[in-house]
């Protein structure tokens, strides 16, 4: 069998959803094309990925409508292709991917800190903010305060701007807390550890694909899952996880089962495209990753 989707990609994480799943296809198999997707092959690959077509249609509205897809037309077909912003999305995602768990990052002793406030009655905007600064890197120590080992707080309170968040401080200092196990105490780190485990025996147990539908879905889902340490695994440095942390031993699991399957994943992509314009097929890409 390959690796199993019960729901939450058989490593405990969440499913993602389509709109990262349409991320990850134009990542994956349409990255930097100049010719717009097919729309009818971005439905199919999504129905491989068990989202239906009514779904998958709406998703490709919603993208369009918040300003991550342009909608056009290529002669009596329409045809999506990604706006300059989330060409801009994947491309930093393709920069984490190149170096997340192959080059160890350095610590220079100092914590990127985010002090703010946003009133409860403003709950979308909590949400959002707390989400990006997830996805920075960022965990609170308490509420309203945010740190990261990373020297992320400018570009951090760009992003609270951004969100129209006023009441806002950020700097760079060295942290010492009464709290048992310091300031990476924000993070679980057994709980990302276990993860990283989780991912390195399912991967251990899998089995080649039966078919090219079940390698692009696997290839799909493990990608997916990949991006979720982004939010779990802020890239703590050597410094500040226990010793014998498996970030690197993931990495290279995964990067080498990723690989494994581009083949017969890139041919399902093809069979999509070409099933609607035979001349597009050739465009998809071929991406591989280091292990």
């Amino acid at each position: 069998m390959t690796l199993a989707d019960d729901g939450r990609n058989g490593l405990g994480i969440r499913r993602a959803s389509p709109v990262r799943q349409v991320l990850t296809i134009f990542g994956d198999y349409w990255w930097h094309v100049d010719e717009p997707m097919p729309t009818g092959a971005l439905v199919c690959a999504l129905d491989d990925l068990g989202v239906k077509e009514a779904a998958a249609r709406a998703t490709l509205t919603r993208m369009t409508r918040n300003g991550l897809l342009s909608l056009g037309r290529a002669g009596r077909r329409t045809v999506h292709r990604l706006t300059e912003r989330a060409i801009a999305i994947v491309d930093e995602e393709a920069a984490w991917l190149d170096t997340f768990g192959v080059v160890e990052p350095r610590w220079d002793g100092l914590w990127s800190v985010l002090a703010f406030s946003i009133p409860e009655s403003q709950r979308a905007q909590r949400h959002l903010a707390r989400s990006r600064l997830k996805w920075l890197g960022f965990a609170p120590l308490y509420d309203g305060l945010w740190i990261s080992p990373r020297d992320r707080a400018s570009e951090a309170m760009a992003q609270l701007r951004e969100l129209d968040v006023t009441d806002v401080t950020s700097m760079r200092a060295s942290l010492e807390t009464s709290i048992e196990g310091g300031p990476q105490s924000a993070w679980d780190l057994e709980a990302v550890a276990e993860q990283y485990r989780s991912l390195i025996d399912a991967l251990g147990a899998a089995q080649p694909p039966a078919s090219s539908v079940d390698a692009f879905a696997e290839r799909t889902r493990l990608m997916l899952a990949w991006q979720a340490f982004r939010e779990l695994d802020t890239g703590m440095p050597a410094e500040l996880v226990p010793d014998g942390w498996p970030r690197a031993a993931a990495r290279r699991a995964w990067a080498r089962r990723f690989n494994e399957l581009g083949e017969p994943a890139e041919e399902r992509v093809r069979e999509h495209v070409g099933a609607i314009a035979d001349d597009l097929s050739r465009l998809v890409t071929s991406r591989r990753l280091k292990d």
